[in-house]
């Protein structure tokens, strides 16, 4: 797959996960109590479940991929980036998810583009996991669009389990 292609598909599904925070912004709903809200007792919220994507393309880009001893911002990855149960209690602000999704998918697609198509069939990842840059970044649109849907189910269980909210 080539570098365009490759940016394209990150880029419209970014676009999905930003238009469902658009929708949890613009419900006229308390914004922090969705972000906050579980599906489930230790299950993910929505904050958790969006900065996690953020934190993944940190790991990914930083660590996997350009051999760094650490993540840009080791904190956030620490609370944000294992599994699919949060770590901790912390839930992020729209601001704050929102920021953090544009730092690092800017960082992620801005690498992308100064690469050439022999660059893209590098190997990169720990050896258990070696990938080549192109299935890393594909792999990144197939897991922010994972979670997206996990955000948008998560939203719509919110909604309907508060009915009398608005």
């Amino acid at each position: 797959m080539d570098r365009d292609t490759l940016i394209g598909m990150m880029e419209m599904v970014r676009q999905r996960l930003l238009g469902s925070l658009d929708v949890i912004e613009k419900s006229g709903r308390d914004v922090a109590a969705v972000l906050a809200w579980r599906p489930g007792p230790g299950r993910a919220h929505i904050g958790w479940q969006a900065m996690h994507c953020a934190a993944t393309h940190d790991r990914y880009l930083n660590v996997f991929i350009k051999g760094l001893p650490a993540p840009v911002d080791p904190a956030r990855v620490a609370a944000f980036g294992g599994g699919s149960t949060p770590s901790d209690q912390d839930v992020p602000t729209l601001a704050a998810i929102r920021a953090a999704l544009d730092e690092n998918f800017r960082a992620f697609t801005g690498y992308l583009a100064g690469l050439s198509a022999a660059d893209l069939q590098r190997q990169v990842g720990p050896p258990d996991r070696q990938r080549t840059i192109a299935e890393a970044a594909m792999l990144m649109a197939w897991h922010e669009a994972h979670h997206q849907g996990q955000i948008h189910l998560t939203w719509n269980l919110y909604a309907a389990a508060h009915t009398g909210d608005r």
